[in-house]
């Protein structure tokens, strides 16, 4: 195959796809296997035949698979060719769990996954099999070393999660998954390191809501500090928040964590001035399609666009039948058009289309 395949599906969605992925695809082609993620074949991609129109986040474009429904994908939050993230969509909940700010380090994760898995195999497994399963883990490895020229050697030296991550944000400084994890494992050894790491986290990606929240409980002794940073909580996204059923990437972020800070609040949202707050404290939940399609006309008024999609992107998370959701992609295909995010506009379409 070529890229020029994928540089339809560019044409068509005027979503851009990483110049690496496209050479990796070129290389290895589908159904090739490196750390959890098995890669879909070209075609599946270029067709957009992954996606679940109404389940699926609308920045995302998946490209591989673990197996079990879970996938890989791209979340493009912006017009120029970087500006994406990889992460994993889980389809037991809908959420997604950003894991790389790049594909090359997203392959660095791959190299992490495969060698972790050696160090903690599965129960499951024979001894015979954990020793095959391990010789192609270290084969991988040897691959994708040559071909990305990643220190392999460094990577030998793991011996737990929490190298794992370390590994990783030493490699990605926008890791975002991976300084969540840090910034909570370093709050019990040196509270300003851990501060430090979740702050990055949230510069990397101001909607992600894990940095928040952890901040916000692990500093329950400050009572203000602890406050503020639950507040910012409120008003991040219901998909990336951070929460995830695999272990490496386990936060203790609660699956409706945005129901649980709103409930620790409370009193603490009596007299605030904000709407979504007033709102939250007379009681309505956090997870209700009329409060977040209500914000998202407010914030599209008041032309902060980008708020503006998050909550559509909240209200498609909360909306259960198919017409609402036709509806909601609908309302937010107008405002994509009218400020001008027109690398979203194709993929709202095709949903809208799909939505049947």
């Amino acid at each position: 195959m070529s890229t020029a395949k994928f540089e339809k599906f560019e044409m068509k969605y005027g979503y851009m796809l990483p110049k690496e992925f496209k050479d990796f695809m070129l290389r290895h082609g589908g159904d090739s296997q490196f750390g959890s993620c098995r890669f879909e074949y070209p075609d599946n991609i270029i067709n957009n035949l992954l996606r679940l129109p109404g389940d699926m986040d609308f920045h995302l474009v998946p490209f591989g698979d673990i197996g079990n429904g879970d996938y890989y994908c791209f979340y493009r939050y912006g017009a120029n060719i970087d500006d994406y993230y990889v992460g994993i969509w889980l389809h037991e909940t809908h959420n997604f769990v950003i894991l790389a700010s790049t594909f090359k380090s997203f392959m660095y994760k791959c190299l992490l996954d495969d060698f972790l898995s050696m160090i903690d195999p599965i129960e499951d497994l024979s001894d015979e099999e954990i020793q095959m399963a391990n010789l192609e883990s270290m084969e991988r490895g040897m691959e994708l070393s040559e071909e990305f020229g990643f220190d392999i050697e460094k990577v030998k030296k793991m011996k737990d999660e929490v190298d794992y991550h370390k590994l990783m944000i030493n490699y990605d400084d926008r890791a975002v998954q991976s300084l969540c994890y840090i910034g909570r494992w370093m709050f019990n050894i040196d509270k300003n390191k851990g501060l430090f790491y979740l702050k990055k986290a949230y510069d990397a990606c101001k909607y992600y809501t894990a940095p928040y929240y952890i901040a916000g409980r692990m500093l329950a002794d400050d009572e203000q500090e602890s406050i503020h940073f639950l507040t910012k909580s409120l008003k991040t996204s219901l998909i990336l928040t951070g929460f995830s059923y695999w272990q490496e990437d386990f936060l203790e972020i609660p699956e409706d964590v945005h129901r649980e800070v709103a409930l620790i609040l409370d009193d603490e949202l009596k007299d605030s001035e904000d709407a979504f707050e007033k709102r939250l404290y007379m009681g309505e939940d956090p997870y209700s399609v009329e409060l977040r399609m209500d914000m998202a006309r407010k914030y599209s008024k008041m032309k902060l666009y980008d708020m503006s999609i998050n909550e559509y992107n909240n209200a498609l998370y909360c909306a259960e039948d198919k017409q609402t959701k036709k509806e909601i992609l609908k309302e937010a295909l107008d405002v994509i058009n009218f400020s001008g995010m027109y690398f979203l506009k194709k993929i709202v379409e095709y949903d809208i289309r799909r939505l049947k």
